[in-house]
């Protein structure tokens, strides 16, 4: 460092502060996409939901490792209760995990829906009217329901 003048130590200081914030901005902000992807990584695809658009919900999903209770045409059906109006996508078994409350994990099934766009039109993200209903794959109780674009789901 003695052969190094003022100057040059306080530009190296001030590099180092821009790397570093440049670094936790590139890993930690909602809007990088490196974010989005260490945020995917270990979770499962949804039809019509992203890892991101999930964490948004509180909702993480990953690979269950645990054989269920219920069934699959439970799930669908105790969730096309919660949205008549809407159609299923998808229904897969899931390891759920709240992460807004940091519960434990959940075996669950998750059921993507979505609704006719002619019927409610787009979002304002341009995507079809979609939702999420999780349905407990021990108990066939329903854990959660989020719904974008529908009218309000149904009581259950």
């Amino acid at each position: 460092m003695r052969s190094l003048n003022r100057y040059q130590i306080a530009i190296l200081l001030a590099a180092m502060v821009v790397v570093t914030w440049g670094a936790l901005f590139i890993v930690y902000d909602y809007r990088s996409p490196v974010s989005h992807f260490l945020r995917g990584v270990g979770t499962v695809d949804l039809d019509g939901w992203s890892a991101y658009d999930l964490d948004l919900q509180c909702v993480r999903l990953e690979e269950p490792h645990i054989t269920p209770v219920t069934t699959a045409q439970y799930a669908a059906a105790l969730a096309q209760k919660a949205h008549p109006t809407g159609y299923v996508r998808e229904v897969r078994l899931v390891t759920f995990r709240d992460t807004c409350s940091k519960s434990g994990p959940r075996l669950a099934w998750a059921v993507a829906f979505a609704w006719p766009v002619d019927s409610f039109g787009p979002l304002p993200t341009g995507e079809p009217p979609r939702g999420i209903v999780l349905v407990d794959a021990v108990t066939g109780k329903l854990i959660a329901n989020h719904a974008e674009g529908p009218p309000e789901p149904s009581p259950t």
